[in-house]
């Protein structure tokens, strides 16, 4: 069974699947709430969550996108620079 969260699973399989990875595109709809129908703050939170335990497998990764990682170190890697990527919207909101 998955241990992938929801908002988080529905992300990664819409706006990062391999074909079509765009972060630019993702911080825009974030940022602007435009196109991004999910809670940015609680994804956020489930994919640095999902890094620190190792919730995604590679396995699981490559079904939701079609990319594949050889080891959980190569992916926990890509992780965290998608993590990088996503706009902190309460940073982004203070005076």
């Amino acid at each position: 069974m998955s241990q992938i969260k929801e908002p988080l699973r529905s992300v990664i399989k819409e706006f990062y699947q391999i074909e079509c990875y765009d972060p630019q595109l993702i911080s825009r709809a974030i940022i602007t709430g435009k196109g991004f129908a999910y809670d940015s703050e609680l994804f956020r939170t489930q994919l640095r969550e999902a890094i620190d335990k190792n919730l995604i497998s590679p396995e699981e990764y490559e079904a939701l996108t079609d990319e594949d990682f050889d080891t959980q170190e190569d992916l926990n890697a890509w992780l965290e620079e998608m993590y990088s990527e996503i706009p902190d919207r309460t940073a982004c909101t203070r005076d």
